[in-house]
């Protein structure tokens, strides 16, 4: 929004960071020139768009050869229970819209982003569980399912790959 804008513009000035600019677009459609970035960070964002692939191959039209993609976001080493697929507020919390952990990094790869290595991994029922148990167990029951449904299919993961 332009209020977001407007304060992300005035938290530069007051920090004095002069290297840094904010412009408005789409994952899909970046604002920027081909091959002009070094770098991409994107917090649990993709999981948001339907369709991942022209989000990565939009990434790698941006990056300089060489530049890098640190991602986190959440994949799937299985399907879903049908109630969570479908939820409205799985699908705010990126449950809902990952993709499965392959075809994900396949994406990736035929964006032209290689070189992929996992920095970090959780599994998310198990990290929710350790931090909210009661909200955990309320958010299960909501769906109508256990956390053995959920356990070890769900997973955080921050990655990074470099443009070829």
């Amino acid at each position: 929004t332009d209020e977001m804008l407007e304060r992300a513009r005035a938290t530069a000035q007051k920090a004095g960071a002069s290297n840094v600019e904010f412009r408005v677009g789409r994952l899909e459609r970046l604002p920027v020139e081909t091959a002009t970035v070094g770098a991409i960070t994107s917090n649990c964002e993709i999981n948001l768009g339907p369709d991942k692939a022209p989000v990565f191959a939009e990434g790698a039209r941006v990056l300089k050869p060489g530049g890098r993609a640190v991602v986190s976001d959440i994949v799937l080493d299985r399907p879903l229970p049908e109630a969570v697929a479908k939820d409205v507020l799985a699908w705010c919390g990126c449950v809902a819209g990952a993709s499965d952990r392959k075809e994900y990094f396949g994406m990736i790869e035929a964006a032209g982003l290689g070189a992929n290595e996992a920095l970090q991994e959780e599994d998310y029922l198990a990290s929710l569980v350790k931090v909210a148990p009661e909200e955990a167990d309320k958010m299960l029951a909501g769906w109508g399912v256990t956390r053995a449904d959920l356990e070890g299919g769900v997973h955080s993961i921050t990655w990074r790959a470099v443009r070829r």
